[in-house]
């Protein structure tokens, strides 16, 4: 093999790492991008192509110990830019970070949807778990 064929060969190290879909959200096109790092799953959910409001959400520390129960299980979240009383985005980040926390990871969500609601949270934590990179 010449050094030319080996690097058509090679991937992206992220490229197994990232997934990218469609679904539609209240008659809204959506667009769904998910990256998995080695501490961090960031997801965008965008009506726009805009990144909108940025959260993290994460496993709280004391619900890591050794003795907690799934009762004692608790997630936090903080906006870092966008809407922040939006409980529709708490939520979603929730129960996201909910999945994605038995790795150990910690979630960066960028979402943009208008009229978010219950709803299309459910349809939205649907469509994200299909293309799962955690």
């Amino acid at each position: 093999m010449n050094g030319s064929n080996r690097q058509q060969q090679q991937q992206h190290p992220l490229e197994k790492n990232v997934r990218k879909g469609k679904v539609t959200i209240n008659g809204v096109l959506t667009d769904l991008v998910l990256t998995a790092y080695s501490n961090k799953v960031f997801i965008i959910a965008t009506q726009n192509g805009k990144c909108g409001t940025l959260v993290t959400a994460e496993r709280d520390t004391k619900s890591l110990s050794a003795g907690a129960t799934s009762k004692d299980v608790t997630y936090s979240t903080k906006t870092l830019i966008g809407k922040r009383e939006d409980p529709y985005i708490s939520l979603l980040a929730r129960n996201l970070v909910a999945k994605i926390g038995l790795t150990g990871r910690s979630l960066l969500l960028g979402i943009n949807i208008k009229d978010l609601d219950v709803a299309s949270t459910k349809d939205l934590i649907k469509a994200i778990e299909t293309l799962k990179v955690w």
